[in-house]
């Protein structure tokens, strides 16, 4: 075989087995960081699912009604203070497409 046939020869072999073994490395890297990004999804998950169990505990309304009493010292109104005002039709507030009444705490002076 002619010395330059023999060096393309060589050449062209060595170009394919280079591209063989970089996919190699490429496919082991790209596997490397799906499986990172795999953990990282699901730490993301866990730590979504327990905001949405502490958001759906703060808005019950027994936490509201306490965090309400702690921090700004509301209590419930007595049933006397409580009067019921009527909702018109046309102001937008109609539940069902129906008028209801809106209830509402007055303050009651000493």
């Amino acid at each position: 075989m002619k010395p330059v046939l023999w060096m393309v020869w060589c050449v062209g072999l060595s170009g394919v087995l280079l591209v063989y073994v970089w996919g190699g490395v490429d496919v082991v890297r790209v596997g490397y960081e799906l499986g990172v990004l795999s953990g990282q999804k699901a730490a993301l998950e866990q730590e979504r699912d327990r905001l949405r169990i502490q958001l759906s505990q703060l808005m019950a309304p027994d936490s509201i009604a306490r965090e309400a009493n702690r921090k700004l010292n509301m209590i419930r109104p007595d049933p006397q203070q409580v009067i019921l005002v009527p909702v018109r039709a046309d102001s937008g507030m109609l539940r069902n497409g129906k008028a209801r009444s809106l209830r509402v705490a007055q303050h009651m002076r000493d």
